[in-house]
C-alpha cells in the first residue's frame, strides 16, 4: 500500500500545466503511469494502429487529453464504459491515475511522433552533467577586495556580468546564528555568542567553524540530511507497520562517520559493499566491525505484508533499492528504465537490469558484529565458565532427517556441514555436525546459526526441539529465539517461544516449489539461555516422537566466579546486513512485468559512465564493483553531486537545483565552474567533507547579509539564482524540534542508542499502532525519535519532514497554517515553554534581565527596547500571572524569527 499522502504532496507542490510538468512530475508519470498506459492500452489505442479503437490514441498528450475527465470512471469500472477490458486495474494503480489527474495530468510526452532505435551513448555523453570534472581557473573580477576565498570569485563573476552586487556582510550575531544552525542544528547558546562577539580578531569565525566541525553534534545534524536520501525508516509500513531490526545501528554509524571525516569515497564503498570490502573498520575499542553496517541503506524500503506474488514483491523491492541508489549517489533516475529505455537519460533498460542483477544477487542477514579480537574474548570467557563446577552441560544441537524426510535438492547432509555461524551462543563454528548451542548456558551470549541453500519441491516443515531460561508469551520479532525463512530473498519471520522443557515447536515452509531457500536462526536475547537441542527438516506435519522429558534439576547457585564471568561479558551488536546471496544475472523484465521475460542482462555499471565494453561481473554480487564505479574519482556524477548537496544545506539551494536530478529533465547549474571548481576541491581534499564546508562558509558569499537589494537590482534576478543575498531559510522540522528543547534547558546531549518510541496522541489511530513513547521524547535530539512510517510525529509532518520512500534532496519548505496552529497548540511546545519560562526565572534578576536572557537563548541578540517594553506589558496584564512567563515564552517559540534563520 503506497502513501497516500505522497502523491498528496506531489498535487499541493504541482502547479505546473501538463505540458510544462516539473521534473518530479516527470518522473512520476514515467515511473507510475506510462508503463500501465504501454502495458494496458496501447494495444488498443496508439499510433501504431491504422484505426485505434475509439479513434482514441492515448500515446500522445493530445490524445489522453481528450479523456483526462472520465479517465478515472473509465478505469475505476464505474460506468458504462470499463477499460480495460481485460480486468480492473489494481487499487494502487488507480490511485495512482487519480493523483496524476490532481495534479493536473502532466505529460512530457511530446505529440509529434518521435521513433528512437536504441540509445547513442557517445551523444549522451556530451550532456554536461558526464562530462569529465575539469578544474577551472578562477575568473577575473572588478572588484577584487571582496574575494576572500575561489568561491567568491565565481559568484563575483556571474553578479558583475548582471550588473549586480553582493549583499553587506551579516552582522555577527546573524552570522552565529546561521552557521551554529547549519553545522549543528542548533541554536548557539549566549555564552557562544558572547565568546564570538568579543573576539576582534581576523580569525574569530575561523575559530567558530571548527569548533563547530568538531562538536559532536555536527555529525547528529549531517546524518539526518543524508539519513534523507536513504529513505531511514525504521519500520515497514504497509498494514501493520512491523519494526525493522535494530535499524538505529545505521543511524549511529553514519553519525560517526560525519564526525571522524570518514572520506566520502570510502563511505559511499562501506554503503553498497561494506561486507565485502578486505581493510574493514572497527569501532575506537577494536570490539565491534563498523564498515558492513554501511549496508543497511539496502533494507529502508517498504516492506509488504504477505504478498500475493513475492516475485513482484522483490522485484519492486530491487527498483527501490535502484531508485535510491541512483539519486542518492549519482542524481540520477536510473530507476525511470525499468520499463524501457530512458526517455531522456543515456540509460537503456538493460543498464537497470544489470543493476537489478546484482541487486538480486544481495541478501540481507541479521549478523553478529564482533571483530575477531572481540570474539576471541567471548570465547576464553565462554571456555572458562564451561570448567567451573556449576557450569550446566552444554546441549548439543543436531540437524537430522528420518528415512523418509530425504527429498532435498543440494541439501542432504545429516549434520551442520556447511552451516554458518556469527557471534558464539551456538558455539565456534560448527564441526563434526554437532553446534553447541548456548554456550556454557550462560544467558549473555548471542549470535545467529545459518543453514546451506537448499531447493524447495515440496511443502517443508521445519521441526525444532527448544528450551530455555524463559517463557516468551507474546510472539514478536524481539523474542529470544527467532527463526527467518528466506526463498529467492523474500522472509518469513517466525519467533518460537521457549520454557525450562525441550519442547518441539513447528514452522511450515509455504513458499512455491522450486524456490531456493534457507534459514537462520538467531539468539538475539542477553536476556534468557536458549538451547537448541534438535533441528528436523522434513515433509511430514509431525515432528519426531520423543520419550517424556525428565524432571528439570533445579539449577545451582551461580558462584562468585560465575557472576564475575558473566558480568565481564563484552555487549555484542547486531545488525542487519547486506551479504552475497547467489550471485546470478537476472532477465529483462519486458515493460516492467517480471510475468514478461526477455534476454539476460549480464551484471554491469552503467555503459554512460564505465563504457560499453566493461567486462560483465563474473564472481559475486557484483556490489564491490559498482561501489568501486560509483566512488570513482573519474566518475563526474559522484563528487559533483556531493558537493551540491553540501552547497544546497548552507545556501538553501543547491547550485543545480534538483539535486537528486542531474539529467537532461533536471535544471542545469547557475555556476557550472563553480560546481566543477568545488568538486575538484573536494578530491583533491582526499574526500574531505569538513574540507568542503571550510571552503564554503568561510567564503564572503556565505557571509553575506539576507538584505534583498532595492530597486532595479531586485528585478533582475528574482529568484537570487546569481546569489546576491543570503537567502532567508526557515528551519527544518527536527531543527525547530530541537530548538524547543534547547532554549527550555531541556535537552539531553547523549548521543547514539535504540531510538526513543514516538508520543502517540489520541487522535492517531491505524493498524500497527504503537504504545506511545514520552511527549517530550526523553528530551533526545529529533535524530534519535523513532521513525515509524505509519505514525510520524504529526509535529514533524507540518514543517515538511520527509516521507520515508525514495531519495529526498531537497525538502519542501511551505508555509501553511497547520504550522502555527500546531505551534500554539501542542502540547509538547506548551510544556517546554513553561520549562523555558522557569529557566529564565532562575537565571535573570529582574524582569527586563528575563526579557533579555529569552530573547539571546531564542534569537542569538538582545531584545530592543521596544520589544522588552512589549513582553513587559503583556506580562503586567495578563489574566492569570501565573501562566504570564510561560505565555510569553510560548510568544517567542511562535515568533518567525524562531523558526527562520537569516
Amino acid at each position: 500500500m503506497r502513501f497516500p499522502w505522497a502523491v498528496g504532496a506531489l498535487v499541493l507542490t504541482s502547479l505546473a500545466s501538463a505540458a510544462n510538468p516539473t521534473p518530479q512530475q516527470v518522473e512520476f508519470f514515467e515511473k507510475r503511469i506510462r508503463p500501465v498506459l504501454a502495458k494496458s492500452c496501447y494495444a488498443c489505442h496508439s499510433r501504431a494502429l491504422a484505426s485505434p479503437m475509439g479513434g482514441l490514441r492515448v500515446d500522445t498528450r493530445e490524445g489522453i487529453a481528450r479523456v483526462t475527465t472520465r479517465l478515472v470512471d473509465v478505469l475505476g469500472y464505474n460506468g458504462s464504459v470499463k477499460m480495460p477490458p481485460s480486468g480492473k486495474l489494481p487499487a494502487e494503480q488507480l490511485a495512482d491515475f487519480k493523483a496524476w489527474i490532481e495534479m493536473g495530468a502532466p505529460d512530457p510526452r511530446v505529440d509529434t511522433p518521435v521513433t528512437r532505435q536504441g540509445i547513442d551513448l557517445a551523444e549522451g555523453r556530451k550532456f554536461w552533467c558526464f562530462q569529465p570534472i575539469k578544474k577551472p581557473a578562477l575568473p577575473v573580477v572588478k572588484d577584487a577586495s571582496w574575494v576572500a576565498s575561489p568561491v567568491d570569485a565565481f559568484i563575483l563573476a556571474k553578479l558583475e556580468a548582471a550588473h549586480l552586487a553582493p549583499a553587506p556582510a551579516a552582522d555577527k550575531p546573524t552570522l552565529i546564528r546561521r552557521v551554529t544552525f547549519d553545522l549543528t542544528g542548533l541554536p548557539p547558546t549566549p555564552v557562544e555568542v558572547d565568546a564570538f562577539l568579543a573576539d576582534q580578531s581576523p580569525r574569530a569565525f575561523e575559530r567558530v567553524v571548527e569548533r563547530l566541525l568538531a562538536s559532536p553534534h555536527y555529525g547528529e545534524r549531517w546524518a539526518r540530511h543524508w539519513l534523507d536520501l536513504v529513505r531511514y525508516s525504521e519500520t515497514n509500513g504497509h498494514e501493520f507497520d512491523n519494526n525493522k531490526l535494530d535499524p538505529w545501528r545505521y543511524r549511529d554509524y553514519v553519525i560517526r562517520a560525519f564526525n571522524d571525516d570518514l572520506p566520502y569515497d570510502r563511505f559511499v564503498r562501506e554503503q553498497i559493499a561494506g561486507d565485502l570490502l578486505p581493510d574493514k573498520r572497527a569501532n575506537r575499542n577494536g570490539s565491534l566491525w563498523e564498515t558492513p553496517l554501511g549496508t543497511g541503506y539496502f533494507w529502508f524500503g517498504e516492506v509488504l505484508n504477505s504478498a500475493t506474488d513475492s516475485v513482484k514483491s522483490r522485484a519492486d523491492e530491487v527498483d527501490n533499492q535502484i531508485d535510491v541508489t541512483g539519486k542518492a549517489f549519482l542524481g540520477l533516475t536510473i530507476a525511470c528504465a525499468r520499463c524501457h529505455d530512458h526517455k531522456f537519460d543515456p540509460i537503456p533498460t538493460a543498464d537497470y537490469y544489470a543493476l537489478a542483477g546484482v541487486m538480486h544477487s544481495t541478501d540481507l542477514r541479521e549478523s553478529a558484529l564482533d571483530t575477531p579480537e572481540q570474539t576471541q574474548r567471548l570465547l576464553t570467557i565462554s571456555r572458562e565458565l564451561r570448567q567451573l563446577p556449576d557450569s550446566p552441560a552444554t546441549v548439543k544441537a543436531k540437524v537430522h532427517y528420518r528415512p523418509e524426510d530425504r527429498v532435498f535438492e543440494n541439501f542432504q547432509h545429516d549434520d551442520f556441514d556447511g552451516w554458518s555461524t556469527s557471534g558464539i551462543a551456538f558455539g565456534e563454528a560448527p564441526r563434526n555436525g554437532i553446534a553447541d548451542s548456548g554456550t556454557a548456558g550462560s544467558d549473555r551470549f548471542v549470535g545467529t546459526l545459518t543453514s546451506p541453500k537448499f531447493r524447495t519441491d515440496k511443502t517443508l516443515y521445519l521441526h525444532v526441539r527448544v528450551s530455555g531460561t524463559k517463557v516468551e508469551k507474546n510472539l514478536n520479532e524481539r523474542g529470544p529465539l527467532r527463526f527467518t525463512s528466506v526463498c529467492d530473498g523474500y522472509k518469513g519471520q517466525h519467533v518460537v517461544p521457549s520454557g525450562p522443557v525441550a519442547e518441539w515447536h513447528t514452522l511450515t515452509l509455504t513458499f512455491e516449489r522450486e524456490r531456493t531457500c534457507y534459514y537462520e536462526i538467531v539468539d538475539h536475547s542477553r536476556d534468557g539461555h536458549i538451547a537448541v537441542e534438535q533441528i528436523v527438516f522434513s515433509t511430514l506435519k509431525d515432528p519426531p516422537p520423543t520419550d517424556k522429558a525428565p524432571p528439570v534439576p533445579e539449577a545451582p547457585a551461580p558462584s562468585s566466579r560465575r557472576q564475575e564471568l558473566e558480568a565481564s561479558i563484552p555487549a555484542s551488536a547486531f545488525a542487519m546486513l547486506a551479504s552475497d546471496y547467489q550471485p546470478h544475472d537476472v532477465r529483462i523484465h519486458r515493460r516492467g512485468s517480471h510475468q514478461n521475460l526477455g534476454d539476460v542482462a549480464p551484471r554491469h555499471f552503467l555503459q554512460v559512465i564505465a563504457g560499453e565494453s566493461q567486462p560483465p561481473i563474473a564472481e559475486g554480487s557484483g556490489r564491490r564493483e559498482i561501489a568501486e564505479w560509483i566512488a570513482n574519482p573519474r566518475n563526474p556524477l559522484t563528487p559533483r553531486v556531493m558537493a551540491n548537496r553540501i552547497w544546497e544545506h548552507h545556501f538553501g539551494y543547491g547550485i543545480v537545483r534538483t539535486p537528486d536530478n542531474f539529467g537532461v529533465t533536471g535544471d542545469r547549474p547557475t555556476h557550472p565552474e563553480l560546481l566543477d571548481y568545488l568538486a575538484s576541491r573536494f578530491i583533491e581534499s582526499g574526500w574531505s567533507v569538513k574540507a568542503l564546508h571550510r571552503e564554503i562558509v568561510l567564503s564572503n558569499a556565505y557571509q553575506m547579509s539576507s538584505a534583498v537589494p532595492a530597486g532595479e537590482a531586485a528585478k533582475l534576478d528574482p529568484e537570487n539564482k546569481l546569489l546576491h543575498h543570503m537567502p532567508v531559510r526557515r528551519l527544518e522540522a527536527e531543527a525547530i524540534r530541537d530548538s524547543v528543547l534547547a532554549v527550555s534547558g531541556s535537552l539531553k546531549p547523549e548521543l547514539f542508542g535504540p531510538s526513543v518510541p514516538p508520543y502517540i496522541s489520541k487522535f492517531q489511530d491505524g493498524r500497527g499502532k504503537p504504545a506511545t513513547g514520552p511527549l517530550d521524547g526523553d528530551s533526545r535530539r529529533s535524530i534519535y525519535i523513532q521513525v515509524r512510517r505509519n505514525f510520524l510525529t504529526p509535529l514533524l509532518l507540518a514543517f515538511d519532514y520527509p516521507l520515508p520512500i525514495s531519495a529526498m534532496g531537497a525538502r519542501s519548505s511551505s508555509t501553511v497554517p497547520s504550522q502555527a496552529l500546531l505551534l500554539m497548540n501542542n502540547e509538547f511546545v506548551t510544556n517546554q515553554a513553561g520549562l523555558w519560562a522557569a529557566r529564565a526565572k532562575e537565571a535573570a534578576g529582574s524582569p527586563a534581565e528575563r526579557v533579555r536572557f529569552l530573547y539571546e537563548t531564542a534569537f542569538a541578540r538582545p531584545p530592543e527596547d521596544s520589544e522588552t517594553r512589549a513582553i513587559l506589558d503583556f506580562v503586567d496584564h495578563h489574566p492569570m500571572p501565573e501562566r504570564a512567563w510561560a505565555d510569553a515564552a510560548h510568544v517567542l517559540l511562535n515568533s518567525p524569527e524562531f523558526i527562520y534563520v537569516r
